[in-house]
């Protein structure tokens, strides 16, 4: 579909701007897209109220998804590129919001910052949440650190989790099955009792999969699939007490196993990985007359485990066994006060506190002899982050809106460091909103790059700071829309591994300059029974560094393509029965430096088919057809997509 890299932008902002005169003249009731938001200012607000750049997956749309992962799901959506979500289950997922690396990207569920302190990048697993136990998501993209502190460069992911308040009792659930025996069940149930509202989950997903790897047509014997299983499991209480206060508790237990290859094109036949995570919080909220106290606090405990076992040693494998362990433990609490003082002036004042810690071994065995590299212990291993952050939102001043905000934040290891945003938006008439924004942000060092074998105690945070400017014209009803917006984003003291030439051979340090830029278009229109979804993007970057003493410039948005189109056609047959085409195409995109091979992965373009009959108000069946064209592609270099595959099931739902 990628002829050149003009070809595609001029056609894409040819369609949606032709789509234009369609988006006024329409007059069909669809989705309402001004909806309340709590992910750009921590209250609820419509999106009209705010300069930011929001993308919502309701719960229309991920009750759509029954068939597919959270990853194949974030995937379509612009701005984002989720490598390894085409892949076989339990593929790693590396997450780029507008072209910045894994870990740039700071992921929520339900408002709480999640990520994994035993990490190099500390980015959570989105392998560990199951598509079933989410309500809607929130993507916020830009700088945010202001409100969310570290590791919110390129944005936030806000992940909101099913809730069963305003019923007395409610059961949900599904079963659905499909290619490579893949099986997935899942169950729902709560409600609420006078002041009391409750709920408990559970998803199971267990698949035999394809082989992680690519097998080369050199290879003697069949490569083996690499299988995966999941459980997951939720427990959420709230509670009223008198007229002004709330609490609540929630706990999840997330756990999943997966096989691994040996690498690129290399096959491995006992090969496993284990991810634990359990997360559990607690909070409050105490309204008051003209405002809210919120207090928070959550404890995450992961563990992840790599097993390679000896019962089969590939040709050519330099170990015979390895066993790695990571536990990583993040605790977060938060307090904060929203305030208003009319309907065009509010006000956010909050403190928070992060403490993370890490415990790592590593131990090979190989015909040298065994290895055991030196053990990281949560006794050294172990940093705080405090931060306090303020807040202020003006709207509707005659068409005029602005939010200012800043943070301090003070860090156990490398000291102070201050980021703020500056937001400005503006409504001409009713029907156009144009945005600007300005921001500072920034990523502290890991606890691995601080205190690994090849850490280094004096880096410094990597700070970024991203311009944006857009418009977002709607229809005359505002239920249609076509949004565009550039950015640039410079990241400064980014942090790289360099090879040293002595003793541990290697450190960490804050040595590179990462400058990214590129525009996204996203439009929503309806025509008659259809509804139409349509996203652009392209993004381009660059690195500097130092090699031999010389700054070296090069572009470095390794597996990530410039372009991405995906469109989404939906339409309603008949009152109960819906049927929606997606496609995706991407251009080509380059190989990393540490991948095994050194390609170009080529453009492609998928299709998706999907269809549900609702039977009745309790029953609905869905069939999902993805790759209809059984199209071969790889995001990653030596591994496999997934070709034709589907999945079927029924989903039902009691009240």
């Amino acid at each position: 579909m990628f002829y050149s890299s003009k070809f595609i932008p001029s056609v894409v902002m040819l369609a949606l701007c032709a789509s234009v005169e369609s988006i006024a003249q329409n007059s069909e009731k669809t989705q309402v897209l001004d909806e309340v938001v709590v992910s750009t200012n921590k209250y609820p607000q419509k999106q009209s109220q705010s300069g930011k750049v929001v993308t919502v997956i309701d719960a229309a749309t991920i009750q759509r998804s029954k068939g597919k992962t959270i990853g194949e799901l974030l995937n379509q959506q612009v701005g984002l590129t989720v490598i390894g979500s085409q892949n076989t289950l339990g593929t790693n997922q590396d997450l780029y919001l507008r072209g910045a690396g894994a870990g740039y990207t700071l992921i929520l569920v339900d408002g709480l910052p999640v990520y994994d302190p035993s990490g190099a990048s500390t980015s959570f697993d989105i392998n560990l949440i199951a598509i079933d136990q989410i309500e809607r998501i929130e993507i916020l993209k830009g700088g945010q650190s202001s409100l969310y502190g570290s590791d919110a460069v390129a944005g936030v992911i806000n992940i909101i989790t099913t809730k069963n308040s305003g019923k007395k009792l409610g059961l949900s659930g599904s079963l659905a099955g499909g290619s490579y025996d893949t099986y997935r069940a899942s169950v729902n149930a709560g409600g609420q009792y006078k002041k009391t509202t409750y709920g408990l989950s559970w998803n199971g997903t267990k698949s035999n999969g394809i082989s992680a790897a690519k097998q080369p047509e050199t290879a003697k014997t069949a490569f083996d699939n690499d299988g995966f299983k999941q459980n997951n499991f939720q427990v959420k209480l709230g509670q009223q007490v008198g007229e002004n206060l709330t609490l609540r508790a929630d706990l999840m237990s997330n756990y999943y196993k997966t096989d691994l290859d040996a690498g690129s094109f290399k096959d491995e036949k006992d090969y496993t990985f284990e991810n634990k995570n359990l997360l559990w919080s607690v909070g409050g909220a105490y309204q008051l007359k003209n405002g809210k106290l919120t207090v928070n606090f959550q404890q995450t405990n992961g563990q992840r485990v790599y097993v390679d076992d000896s019962a089969h040693v590939e040709a050519g494998a330099f170990a015979k066994y390895s066993y790695g362990y990571y536990r990583g433990v993040a605790r977060f609490a938060e307090a904060y006060y929203a305030h208003t003082f009319s309907d065009k002036i509010k006000w956010v004042l909050g403190v928070e506190n992060r403490w993370q810690n890490t415990d790592q071994t590593y131990l090979s065995i190989s015909s040298y002899g065994p290895y055991e590299s030196p053990a990281i212990k949560a006794s050294t291993a172990n940093t705080s982050l405090f931060s306090g952050y303020t807040s202020l939102n003006l709207q509707d001043f005659n068409g005029f809106g602005l939010e200012l905000g800043g943070r301090y934040n003070n860090h156990s290891i490398y000291g102070n460091n201050f980021t703020y945003n500056v937001n400005p938006f503006y409504w001409v008439g009713s029907r156009l909103k144009v945005l600007a924004t300005y921001s500072s942000s920034y990523k502290a060092p890991s606890l691995y790059q601080l205190f690994s074998p090849y850490g280094n105690e004096a880096l410094k945070p990597e700070v970024g700071k991203t311009g944006e400017i857009g418009a977002q014209f709607f229809s005359k009803n505002h239920q249609s829309y076509i949004r565009g917006v550039y950015f640039n984003r410079n990241i400064k003291d980014v942090i790289a591994y360099i090879s040293i030439n002595q003793d541990p051979w290697g450190r960490y340090v804050n040595l590179s300059q990462q400058k990214d830029h590129g525009f996204e278009v996203d439009a929503q229109w309806g025509i008659g029974k259809a509804q139409v979804k349509a996203n652009y993007t392209f993004v381009d970057g660059e690195v500097t560094t130092q090699v031999a003493g010389k700054d070296t410039t090069y572009a470095n948005l390794f597996r990530r393509p410039k372009h991405t189109v995906n469109v989404n056609v939906a339409y309603q047959i008949l009152r109960n029965w819906s049927a929606q085409l997606a496609l995706r195409s991407v251009s080509k995109a380059s190989s990393g430096p540490y991948d095994d091979a050194k390609v170009v992965l080529g453009n492609y373009t998928t299709l998706d088919f999907y269809t549900e009959y609702q039977i009745n108000s309790t029953i609905k069946l869905f069939f999902d057809l993805k790759n209809l064209t059984d199209k071969e592609f790889s995001d990653v270099p030596g591994y496999n997509s997934r070709r034709r595959n589907f999945m079927a099931g029924a989903v039902f739902s009691i009240h």
